[in-house]
């Protein structure tokens, strides 16, 4: 699948980098993937205060960085939309070693999982499907990063791409069955708090 250009890892780390940030570049994008699977609103003013409260300690970060943290909110509500299945993750490249991309999709998941309880709070009241996926996104965080096992590096790298194809997966049942619905019912000019 073709990635967009805006989610080259290397540049956000460097962006985040440059502007003394703490959190790497999954995490912003598991946040933010997190929140609108959730049902808040891809408007950027309600999004950035959290962002801004993870990311820098409430602290508004410098325009161009913002800039370009609104257009990730844009691309990765398009992307959850899309019918055609197109939402990426923002992980390091293929080149990266295999730890260093699980230790980010461990990352991706944590975040995706503080993203999604800012706006929800009781699972109890989804389907089965969605508090499934939440269970198994809880589990992605528990990934051992470092263990070595007895596997060839082929069968590691097959296990990260079903695993991170899964995670896909389970992100979309989060937001087909909760971000939509409560996204479509909520006021145009409602405030969340």
């Amino acid at each position: 699948m073709p990635q967009h250009a805006l989610f080259d890892y290397d540049d956000w780390t460097n962006k985040l980098d440059q502007n003394a940030m703490m959190a790497s570049a999954a995490e912003v994008h598991g946040l933010i993937a997190g929140m609108l699977s959730a049902g808040m609103n891809k408007d950027a003013s309600l999004l950035l205060p959290v962002l801004h409260d993870f990311l820098n300690d409430g602290q508004a970060v410098n325009v161009e960085l913002k800039a370009a943290i609104v257009e990730l909110i844009d691309e990765t509500a398009r992307q959850i939309a899309d019918e055609e299945l197109s939402f990426a993750l923002l992980l390091p490249s293929d080149d990266e070693s295999l730890p260093e991309r699980l230790e980010a999709l461990v990352e991706w998941a944590q975040s995706f999982l503080v993203g999604f309880a800012i706006q929800q709070h009781n699972l109890s009241v989804f389907s089965d499907d969605v508090r499934e996926a939440i269970e198994q996104l809880t589990e992605v965080t528990r990934l051992d990063v470092y263990t070595q096992d007895d596997s060839s590096d082929a069968d590691n790298e097959e296990s990260y791409f079903l695993v991170l194809e899964h995670v896909r997966v389970l992100v979309m049942t989060c937001f087909n069955e909760v971000g939509q619905k409560f996204t479509s019912e909520q006021a145009p000019n409602s405030t969340l708090h």
